[in-house]
C-alpha cells in the first residue's frame, strides 16, 4: 500500500508544493498530489504551478501574513528553478 509520502516522492512535487496545491485548489492532500502530478505532465503545468504559488503569496500579503508570504516567496523561487519553462495556457488564445 502506498502512503502519501510515497505518492509525493513519485510525483516530482515537494511537500511544500503539494501544500500550496491543496490549499489553492481546496483539495485533500492525496488528490492534490494527483492533480499536481497531472499538471506537470502538461506543457502548461509548470506555469500553472508557479501561478498557484504566486496566488498564495498574494493571498498571504492581502491577509497580513507577512512571514507566510516570505516563506511562500522562497518556495516560489525554488519552484521556478525546479519547474522552469512551459507555456501559460491563459496566453495561448492571444497568439492567434
Amino acid at each position: 500500500m502506498l502512503t502519501l509520502q510515497d505518492c509525493i516522492a513519485l510525483s516530482d512535487l515537494t511537500p511544500e508544493e503539494l501544500m500550496v496545491i491543496a490549499h489553492h485548489e481546496h483539495l485533500p492532500d492525496i488528490v492534490a498530489v494527483e492533480k499536481g502530478y497531472a499538471f506537470l505532465q502538461k506543457e502548461w503545468g509548470n506555469p500553472a504551478l508557479r501561478q498557484m504559488m504566486l496566488d498564495e503569496v498574494s493571498a498571504a500579503l492581502r491577509d497580513g501574513r507577512k512571514q507566510a508570504a516570505l516563506e511562500l516567496l522562497a518556495q516560489l523561487r525554488d519552484c521556478c528553478e525546479k519547474h522552469p519553462g512551459g507555456r501559460d495556457r491563459r496566453l495561448q488564445h492571444r497568439e492567434h
